[in-house]
């Protein structure tokens, strides 16, 4: 569902952008914003792992995008252009903080023993949601306009929500780490 949203906002974003009477170079800046959110997110949720562990900072990024999501349905695009590409900003901070972060997840879920296979299948498993984008942008553009695509973005990122809120073992505290790994 991650990336399903990641990969609605790459190829649909400029789209629905114009859809919405955005000038095509203004849409562009809608996606820049979106991606300069995400490095920025990637790289403080990565901080906050360490020093909280992986729980709350992804369940918060979560709840990030999708409250992010839907405040953005109530954005008038024409007349309040610079919020909306900021709006576009914070949700791609908290979504690309998600889906970067949850390779870390990955490595730590999964035992030594199957590591390599199953991040590998999590990730094969993804790019389910990657392909599901290509049509479904196009679908709720065309049915719904922004409304309903940006819907579907805060519904998926509930989605990852209710699964990361699932997984038991999520990575530990930096600091708590330390103290249950034996001393050499």
């Amino acid at each position: 569902m991650c990336l399903l949203a990641v990969y609605s906002a790459f190829s649909w974003l400029p789209t629905m952008l114009a859809a919405e009477g955005l000038d095509v170079a203004l849409a562009g800046s809608g996606l820049t914003a979106y991606n300069l959110g995400g490095v920025l997110g990637a790289l403080g949720c990565a901080l906050a792992i360490t020093r909280y562990g992986s729980r709350w900072p992804l369940l918060l990024c979560c709840a990030g995008g999708v409250t992010s999501a839907l405040a953005l349905r109530g954005i008038d695009a024409v007349h309040h252009t610079h919020w909306l590409v900021f709006g576009l900003g914070v949700h791609g901070l908290f979504v690309n903080a998600v889906q970067s972060t949850m390779y870390a997840l990955c490595a730590y879920v999964y035992p030594t023993r199957v590591r390599a296979t199953g991040t590998a299948s999590a990730l094969a498993f993804g790019r389910i949601g990657a392909i599901v984008s290509a049509f479904a942008g196009a679908v709720l553009i065309t049915a719904g306009g922004a409304s309903l695509y940006l819907a579907m973005l805060g519904a998926a990122m509930f989605m990852v929500l209710i699964a990361l809120m699932i997984v038991r073992h999520h990575i530990p505290r930096a600091d708590d780490a330390r103290a249950r790994a034996p001393s050499v």
